[in-house]
This record gives C-alpha cells, structure tokens and sequence, in this order.
C-alpha cells in the first residue's frame, strides 16, 4: 500500500553544522586569497568566497537530512 511518506524531521545539529562547515570554508578561502595575492586579494576573489561557502553549508545540510 503506497501513501505518503512521513515528513523528514529536521535535526539543529544538521543546521549547526552547515553553518561551522560554511564558515569553515570561508575562512580558509580567504586564508588562501590573501596569501596567494600578498594582501588584500580583491572583492571578486572574497565574492567568490563567500558564494563557494553558501554552496558547500547548504549542501552539507541537506546531505545530513
């Protein structure tokens, strides 16, 4: 008998943890820019940063659903 399956329950820890993971990757974005640019690396490269860090927080908490 097919019905609907039950709703996915949505853990804080999963939240928490995209977030750590987000921020994780931001910084050690930015490490490497201002290393590789020998100072300030420019607003593109931070951009760049930032959105690569969203990607990889949302992806890590919806792959821990």
């Amino acid at each position: 008998m097919r019905g609907r399956a039950p709703p996915v329950k949505r853990s804080i820890a999963s939240l928490v943890g995209g977030i750590a993971i987000a921020l994780g990757c931001l910084i050690l974005w930015l490490l490497v820019a201002f290393e590789l640019a020998g100072g300030f690396p420019g607003w593109a490269a931070i951009a760049g940063g930032l959105a690569f860090a969203l990607v990889v927080g949302a992806w890590v908490r919806l792959a821990d659903l």
